[in-house]
């Protein structure tokens, strides 16, 4: 039949394991409300920045419209449209296999349109030029409508194809994380301009292009579709990453290597910041030199050019990054916040916080591994905060029916020990017995002629005399930190240094000691106006290696010393009769307080028990 401590201990156990589940569950509840989307999405960036920078692989060429540009082009800014003939011309007999506008020309040119007809007549003449459209949300009274931005008709009818120029926004925190691969506006479906590129590239035809619940299928391209019409675009770097050259210098053809634009998909677009064509990516922490040569952390924006230039990487590379699908998280929330609860279930609370510091550091080289090796983004934020939670709330009860049972021990056991040992009861993982060897000083109180005296009194008069007494002796002990062994009928015995450990143990005995004899005139003098017996006492100390532990049975035990260091305090006390003394201390208790008391000095004195003679103090005045 089990015990009533084992039927408790194991209620305990599955209170804590009930915790944790339903504070597995309100993580879940708390995480299904998209609290954690912003951190979960920076997780996302933070794994991109860990595995830094991987060269690319697909052949993009990136021709930037960029400060330097500015300065050399013949006119300022905005350019003339002969400028984007010039370069399509350039391009393409440097052999270009696809040239893309990272541009919108929505507006016929004011000052002379003749200059759409030269750009239009170098757009159809070269045949491979892709130009960017946008489909943009307006708003119009209380609804709103959908405007489909197109280059103008000359340009749209010369160039090969068209393709969406924008990328889709978080909600969170405005980053560029995914790509539209493609969009519907009623029957019509206008594909993204990296995905129309790489079509040129491969010489693919639109008709034999199918889209399917989870990938587009066009010729030998099978691109993973995420969340109906996107691709999470797996960045390889930061800004930079790409070749890159500057529009003026494929204008004028100079200092340039032709070579490195045949068979490419050259992007032609802004890089510049002036023209807020650079946007927020999971790249955009970067650092900056100073001037003495630190570093610090900066936002850096990444153009829009290169963003498509990434996104033409992800797919000819096939390196497609899958993301973990809600339900799959939320399992994960579950499963990780119930191997948390049973993990912690049986340790105590710093342990626990270890515990889930390995936890989390384990979790966190499992998501780290999933996405640089296997292109796999599993929730980490929130499975964190499950961890976190679990503990928090297992934690938060092991501390309240820890101090409960501290409470309970101390109400329980200060009434029999005093208050270091029970602290250290407390303190003690599992009480064993046993015990070790240690310095310590023991010190023994007895009653003179306390039978003649209790013959003279009523039972009931010699308890109450008594229990008088050692209360005061207690609290004589207790006062320098001492810890009450035991009563032995009248007598007292006391130890210091142990369980809790005391440099100046000997002293704390010593210093008890006057304090008791004082405590016992106080006492007397009260007892004599109250017309009761007075009494004397006599006290022994000796300082030396003892063994402390718990002593006893499994059933009951006592903290306790034992030893000769003990027999030679007891025998010391009642020497006090022999040579007419209250108070007198060993030889080993004397080097260690002989510049704190005078002393009177007793040699070769023959002690009960011990066949050589010692040397024995009696303790005069404290010169403290």
């Amino acid at each position: 039949m089990k015990s009533k401590y084992q039927k408790s201990k194991k209620q305990h156990k599955l209170t804590i394991i009930i915790i944790g589940i339903v504070a597995t569950i309100f993580a879940i509840i708390i995480t299904s409300t998209g609290l954690f989307k912003t951190l979960e999405s920076r997780s996302i960036d933070w794994r991109f920045n860990l595995r830094g920078k991987i060269q690319p692989t697909s052949p993009v060429v990136i021709v930037a419209i960029d400060d330097a540009s500015f300065a050399n082009m013949p006119e300022r800014w905005t350019w003339p449209r002969t400028f984007y003939a010039k370069v399509t011309e350039n391009l393409k007999k440097w052999g270009a296999k696809a040239i893309v506008f990272d541009m919108v020309f929505s507006e016929p040119t004011a000052k002379n349109p003749k200059e759409d007809k030269i750009f239009a007549d170098a757009v159809k003449k070269a045949g491979n030029v892709i130009l960017g459209l946008a489909i943009l949300q307006e708003n119009i009274g209380k609804g709103s409508a959908t405007r489909i931005l197109y280059p103008i008709k000359e340009l749209k009818d010369s160039a090969f194809d068209l393709g969406l120029v924008h990328h889709r926004f978080s909600e969170t925190d405005s980053h560029i994380r995914e790509t539209y691969l493609f969009l519907k506006n009623e029957d019509e479906i206008f594909y993204s301009m990296s995905l129309q590129a790489l079509g040129l590239y491969y010489g693919l035809k639109k008709q034999d292009l199918k889209i399917n619940n989870d990938q587009i299928i066009w010729g030998n391209l099978n691109i993973h579709i995420y969340k109906g019409n996107l691709c999470i675009i797996n960045f390889i770097g930061p800004p930079g990453t790409f070749t890159t050259v500057p529009f003026y210098k494929v204008y004028y053809g100079k200092d340039i290597n032709k070579n490195i634009f045949k068979d490419k998909i050259v992007i032609i677009g802004s890089t510049s910041e002036l023209l807020h064509d650079v946007f927020l990516t999971s790249f955009s922490i970067g650092e900056v030199e100073l001037p003495n040569g630190q570093t610090e952390k900066t936002t850096v924006m990444m153009p829009g050019v290169e963003i498509h230039a990434n996104v033409i990487n992800t797919i000819f590379s096939n390196n497609y990054l899958k993301r973990m699908d809600p339900v799959s998280g939320l399992l994960l929330v579950l499963s990780i916040g119930i191997i948390t609860s049973f993990l912690l279930f049986n340790i105590k609370a710093w342990h626990g916080l270890i515990v889930v510091a390995i936890e989390i550091a384990i979790f966190f080289f499992i998501a780290t591994y999933l996405f640089n090796v296997k292109n796999y983004i599993i929730d980490f934020v929130n499975p964190v905060f499950s961890v976190v939670f679990c503990y928090l709330a297992i934690s938060t009860y092991k501390v309240g029916v820890e101090e409960k049972e501290k409470r309970k021990i101390k109400n329980i056991f200060s009434k029999y020990l005093s208050s270091n040992i029970v602290e250290e009861l407390i303190k003690s993982e599992d009480i064993k017995l046993g015990g070790e060897r240690k310095e310590i000083t023991v010190l023994f109180s007895d009653i003179r002629g306390f039978t003649s005296m209790s013959e003279k009194l009523t039972p009931e008069e010699v308890v109450a005399l008594l229990n008088e007494y050692l209360s005061e002796m207690t609290d004589a002990i207790f006062t320098y930190g001492g810890t009450l062994d035991k009563f032995i009928g009248d007598a007292v015995m006391a130890i210091f240094g142990t369980p809790r450990f005391q440099k100046d143990h000997a002293l704390r005995a010593v210093k008890t000691g006057f304090l008791m004899l004082n405590k016992l005139t106080m006492l007397n003098e009260k007892w004599e106006k109250q017309g009761k017996q007075k009494f004397k006492i006599g006290i022994g100390i000796n300082t030396g290696i003892a063994v402390a532990g718990n002593m006893g049975s499994m059933k009951r035990m006592e903290y306790t010393v034992i030893g000769d260091t003990v027999n030679l305090a007891s025998r010391l006390e009642s020497l006090n009769k022999d040579l007419d003394t209250q108070f007198l201390i060993s030889e080993s208790t004397y080097e260690q307080v002989k510049n704190f008391v005078k002393v009177r000095r007793f040699d070769n004195v023959a002690i009960k028990g011990k066949q050589e003679r010692l040397i024995v103090y009696e303790v005069v005045e404290p010169v403290l």
